[in-house]
């Protein structure tokens, strides 16, 4: 037996609004959901349908919330025993709230996920409540021969009204860390850390364990 969560999404943002775990055997749960290969992969993580879901109720034995949204299937994850609410997938409903001040996405200018992510996002800034600043750069990597490759980035940034000024530093971070190639380094850590909205104690905290999980890896 493994334990496994379900997040329920929301639909207005995409973001788990509450969350299920159970005990499941990972045979029964691959094939009640019909997965190929008969297995569930320790760091996959699944959507699932009403229908999926429903499916996965009736193998095992339990209640699902009325709700009707879909839900991730995943393992738990060492960042859950984290002592704070950690913002990863959770950007815009705290942003909302007014519990971040800043978020940004990054990827590929062609990614869909990209666009996805902006639409969500989208009618908060058509309101004025979310402020949104984008751009793309192209950025050296080191390859694995030793030279160096570019890649192209585009970038959207939100900010809560007040704090537009996290638009302009973190583009100079960009430019530090992407346009003059450095290794990233615990300041670079922290600084992210804040600048995104995270506390000096969260930071502290963050950093600690980020380094004590790095020596025992």
């Amino acid at each position: 037996m493994a334990v496994f969560v379900l997040s329920f999404l929301s639909p207005e943002t995409a973001t788990p609004s509450h969350e299920l775990r159970f005990d499941g055997d990972a045979g029964d749960i691959a094939r009640a959901l019909d997965l190929d290969g008969g297995a569930i992969a320790d760091h996959a993580c699944y959507l699932l349908d009403r229908k999926d879901l429903t499916a996965l109720a009736s193998a095992l034995g339990f209640v699902l919330p009325d709700t009707g949204e879909e839900a991730l299937l995943r393992r738990p994850h060492r960042i859950d025993a984290t002592p704070y609410l950690v913002h990863t997938g959770y950007e815009l409903p705290l942003m909302l709230e007014g519990r971040k001040p800043f978020a940004y996405f990054g990827d590929d200018p062609a990614s869909p996920w990209l666009e996805e992510t902006k639409a969500l996002f989208a009618p908060h800034v058509a309101t004025g409540v979310l402020l949104l600043d984008t751009f793309e750069l192209a950025k050296m990597c080191p390859t694995t021969t030793g030279g160096e490759k570019e890649e192209r980035v585009r970038y959207f940034l939100y900010a809560l009204p007040g704090e537009t000024w996290r638009f302009e530093r973190f583009r100079k971070r960009c430019d530090q860390l992407f346009y003059n190639w450095r290794p990233w380094t615990d300041e670079d850590e922290r600084e992210e850390g804040l600048l995104l909205g995270y506390s000096e104690e969260q930071c502290d905290w963050w950093m600690a364990n980020r380094a004590h999980r790095a020596a025992s890896a």
